[in-house]
């Protein structure tokens, strides 16, 4: 018999029948009475940090972890690169926020951007209302790879010089079982480089919510416009305007809704997005060709779908339809219509965990624009997918492993250039540990991609990875010493007809070392050495005689790091 016991009942049980003893205990205000739920105390702490590299700029930076009442601080590496800063301040129902971020992601030639980010916030919030404003000023500036046809292609660096200034504030009402709230947002855009056309978007919207017992629902609607309004370059007298009025209008609908009854649970959303394109069309002229019209182009996508659950003891049984439509103006299709049908078991047994998923899918729409001699781009055309997906899971506190397969096959219509794809995806990880010092993790994957296009061209595609990593940790009261190592690897290569088309790689060793030192019960070190090799093959820097192109970009690099830490607790 598989009963639930409560827990006077077990106390009852539990009792000898003889010495059970039923009186009112003497002390039960002190020995009974409902004491305070104690958070753990927390340890605040602040440091700073030093990095010097031979391959990238060498960091300093601080940190700080300090949590009170009434002010909290967050920093990780601040001043360093992918730094942040955090504080806030809370006085009564007033929270305010101000924080620093910085994004680095430049590659070893400098291609990429940094964007430093400030914003300031304030809050406002009880049991009935809350209200936020929020504004952020985000400078981008880096280098980036741009192209020019005439009079020949060629490749160049471009400067990126970016602000955007962000501003948004809300409200919103509470009750029991309903809420409800407005929103407003503007950004403005500026290209301090002027190769970029300044910008700016202002959006309103409303949203609410009800809760029924076990049922949820959500809505939000929203309203609002992008306007680009910049004065044209006028290379000479056949260009019709001095300024581009453009402006898109924007509406976004967005419901949901979830649900539980006799042990099924039920969802259901619902989705659309118009983008309104009013600006202007004018005829732009070329010498003695035929006039060119810039054409407008408007968007709009419609998404809805619903999809149920059950669990019946260890197997979870899930099965959903989703519906994706869209519309485009003035393109080759106009109208496109996806539908998707899945079903899913999952189930678990101790350790072991697994799961089968099954994809229908199927794309049609409106007929194509396009002449008899031109084929339909592949995106657009007719499709049926079927795909099929496997996992296989098991994990103990020692060691653990993951399987994932999954088998797609595409089919297009006669009209469309591709005209069959079929996909195998495989992907495995896992761990072992050997001791509380010493984990071994692994993972490997392989993606294969045989397309067939038309006149039974036939183009296969392979991409592999695979990696390592080894940690081991010596701990005593004082000093701890760790070592980790991660290898890391990634190929493709791509045929037409059987013929090698060459192949792309790249591979990665990470090493690191460390020791921390505590010094006392308040502060503490560490120092680490850590070093990094990086190879890869990249095709797209050869240069090609029709081409100006710029130097060489490989990303070949040998890095050693030296980093020092000092954290005090206050």
């Amino acid at each position: 018999m598989n009963a639930k016991l409560t827990l006077v009942a077990l106390a009852v049980l539990s009792a000898n029948a003889t010495a059970a003893n039923f009186s009112i205990p003497q002390n039960i205000e002190t020995d009974y009475a409902c004491k305070r739920c104690v958070a753990p105390e927390h340890n605040n702490s602040v440091g700073v940090m030093t990095e010097q590299s031979t391959h990238l700029d060498n960091q300093y930076g601080a940190s700080a972890d300090i949590q009170s009442e009434h002010y909290s601080i967050d920093a990780n590496n601040a001043g360093a690169d992918n730094g942040y800063l955090k504080a806030a301040a809370k006085y009564g129902d007033v929270t305010l926020e101000l924080a620093y971020v910085d994004l680095w992601n430049l590659d070893d030639n400098d291609i990429g951007a940094e964007r430093k980010q400030l914003s300031a916030a304030a809050k406002y919030q009880t049991q009935l209302v809350s209200a936020f404003v929020k504004a952020s000023s985000e400078d981008k500036q880096g280098q980036r790879i741009s192209s020019v046809v005439d009079p020949k292609p060629t490749n160049y660096i471009e400067t990126i010089d970016h602000t955007t200034q962000v501003m948004n504030a809300g409200v919103q009402l509470h009750g029991d079982f309903w809420n409800v709230g407005v929103a407003a947002f503007n950004s403005e855009f500026t290209d301090n480089a002027d190769i970029d056309p300044n910008n700016s978007a202002q959006q309103a919207s409303v949203k609410g919510g009800l809760n029924f017992g076990t049922t949820r629902l959500s809505m939000s609607a929203a309203s609002g416009k992008m306007i680009q309004d910049e004065a044209i370059e006028q290379d000479n007298s056949l260009v019709p305007i001095s300024n581009f009025d453009g402006e898109v209008e924007t509406l976004d609908y967005n419901a949901r809704i979830s649900s539980r009854f006799i042990g099924i649970k039920l969802n259901a959303f619902y989705r659309y997005s118009d983008r309104d394109n009013v600006s202007g069309s004018y005829e732009f002229f070329d010498g003695n060709n035929p006039p060119v019209i810039n054409t407008p182009i408007d968007t709009s996508k419609t998404r809805y779908g619903v999809d149920a659950s059950y669990r019946l003891g260890s197997t979870n049984f899930s099965a959903g339809f989703e519906q994706n439509d869209r519309t485009r103006s003035d393109s080759d299709r106009e109208e496109t219509q996806e539908s998707e049908l899945f079903a899913r078991v999952d189930y678990r047994l101790g350790a072991l965990n697994s799961h089968v998923k099954l994809t229908s899918g199927a794309r049609t729409g409106s007929d194509y624009r396009i002449g008899d001699d031109i084929f339909e781009k592949y995106y657009l055309a007719d499709r049926d997918r079927l795909s099929t997906e496997l996992g296989l899971g098991y994990s103990r506190n020692n060691y653990g492993a993951n399987l994932k397969v999954i088998l797609a096959s595409d089919d297009y219509s006669n009209s469309s250039a591709l005209q069959e794809s079929d996909e195998v995806l495989v992907n495995f990880d896992g761990f072992y540990r050997f001791s509380e010092q010493l984990v071994l993790s692994a993972y490997a994957g392989t993606q294969t991609i045989d397309s067939l296009e038309l006149h039974n061209t036939s183009i296969s595609d392979e991409f592999s990875y695979f990696g390592f990593g080894l940690e081991q940790y010596q701990i005593n009261d004082d000093i701890s010493v760790g070592s980790s190592y991660t290898f890391s690897f990634s190929g493709s290569d791509t045929s037409v007809d059987s013929s090698e088309m060459g192949d792309y790689y790249q591979y990665q060793h990470l090493a690191e070392v460390h020791m921390d030192y505590r010094i006392n019960a308040r502060f503490s070190t560490r120092l680490a050495y850590t070093y990094e090799r990086h190879y890869d093959t990249n095709y797209a820097n050869q240069p090609i005689e029709a081409i100006n192109s710029i130097a060489d970009l490989n990303q070949n690099y040998t890095d050693h790091k030296i980093g020092a830490f000092f954290t005090i607790k206050l």
